[in-house]
């Protein structure tokens, strides 16, 4: 059997898009119209036939309690069909009541959930896809959708803390930077203006200071330019995974941040990997699905290499001990696991491990980065101050 991505209309003319398995074309067409669907087109394959429904992107705390729903209404004996449908028209008007009542069609026609999932990759990433695969196999679906619930407040919560965390340093370089600008392009020039009625010889450091406020004031359009420039620059390298891992090794090498960049990568691959295996989803397909979860290229090679290694006999163990990229006290608690047959239970206590680390981390690296701003600012203040003071006093021993 194919699976056909199929452009369609429903009895109301609303043109709708989804997936179905049938032998071959005609089939998955009567399939359809017997449903009350008439086919536009059709494209064999897993690329998706282009469509509004597909881009939709749901909020995290919609997903949440479409997950916690689903959990308690398939507890509650209601079928698959009717807890979808019975959802859909619960958010009717909302971008996920949008693709529920999509998903309904599609169960009507006989796909099964997982795949008219996937149909929708922004609203359904592929590890929610896996994991439902997962429960419908097993006879598992409450149980899979209380893990996805719960791997979806993880999220919530772990992005929350890192919020909390970034608030008051953001406030305070932003109002730091504001400051600086301030002083170069409006107090300076002002200063500069009256030094050269006077035609003083100004001393080195003021004349510091003027370069770099007459750079800032008549020199931003080439500022501009190269900040642009570099945005797009990186953005065009980060298109080359070879490029991609060079940067992202490179970040998790800079002081005091870096550690945190490649904790936040562990904690959402080992996270992801215990979900997965915990669902009955095999080492190597979790492994798979996670390296394109990480948002690290350097730790998604190198679980790619670990992949291949499991694929040809390698122990999981063995396969990350040979990349720095994951520390020896993570590599030691999975290979307990992985020996004594509660790999699961080792993933998750490594991620719950890195979920009590990690905002304590990002609070002591706020709370050595925040008097370094202020340290830095009071020195540009001081340099300008100097700068401002010092041809003051020149004109004064001068009379």
């Amino acid at each position: 059997m194919s699976m056909y991505q199929y452009r369609a209309y429903n009895a109301t003319g609303k043109v709708v898009y989804g997936a179905i398995e049938a032998d071959d074309l005609i089939v998955a067409e009567n399939r359809l119209r017997a449903a009350g669907i008439w086919m536009l087109d059709a494209k064999e394959g897993t690329a998706a036939i282009v469509g509004e429904t597909y881009n939709v992107k749901v909020k995290r705390g919609d997903l949440i309690g479409f997950f916690v729903q689903m959990t308690l209404l398939l507890r509650a004996g209601i079928s698959v069909p009717n807890a979808i449908s019975r959802l859909a028209g619960d958010t009717e008007g909302t971008r996920l009541g949008v693709v529920l009542l999509n998903l309904r069609e599609q169960i009507t026609i006989g796909v099964q959930l997982h795949q008219a999932m996937a149909v929708y990759p922004r609203t359904f990433p592929p590890q929610v896809v896996a994991i439902v695969q997962a429960g419908e196999i097993s006879g598992r679906l409450p149980e899979a959708f209380e893990n996805l619930s719960g791997y979806y407040e993880w999220l919530d919560h772990l992005f929350g803390d890192i919020r909390q965390a970034l608030v008051y340093p953001l406030i305070v370089t932003s109002a730091s930077l504001a400051l600086v600008l301030m002083l170069f392009t409006f107090v300076v020039p002002r200063f500069v203006g009256l030094l050269t009625d006077l035609s003083l010889e100004v001393p080195f450091i003021t004349r510091v200071t003027m370069g770099i406020s007459n750079f800032l004031v008549k020199g931003w359009p080439v500022i501009l330019v190269v900040i642009v420039g570099g945005f797009v620059g990186i953005k065009m390298l980060l298109r080359s995974k070879r490029h991609a891992r060079v940067i992202d090794r490179a970040l998790m090498s800079i002081p005091i941040f870096g550690q945190l960049i490649g904790m936040f990568a562990l904690s959402r691959f080992t996270h992801n990997l215990g979900m997965l295996y915990k669902a009955g989803i095999p080492l190597l397909r979790g492994l798979e699905i996670c390296k394109k979860l990480v948002g690290n290229h350097a730790i998604e090679q190198a679980i790619e290499d670990v992949r291949i290694g499991v694929s040809e006999g390698t122990p999981f163990s063995k396969g990350l001990a040979k990349h720095d990229v994951f520390p020896a006290t993570v590599v030691t608690m999975i290979s307990t696991g992985e020996t004594s047959g509660t790999l699961d239970f080792a993933l998750q206590s490594v991620s719950d491990y890195y979920n009590k680390i990690i905002p304590r981390r990002i609070k002591i690296v706020f709370a050595i980065f925040d008097p370094i701003v202020m340290l830095a600012l009071i020195g540009v203040v001081g340099f300008v101050a100097m700068a401002v003071i010092l041809p003051i006093l020149q004109l004064w021993s001068a009379r």
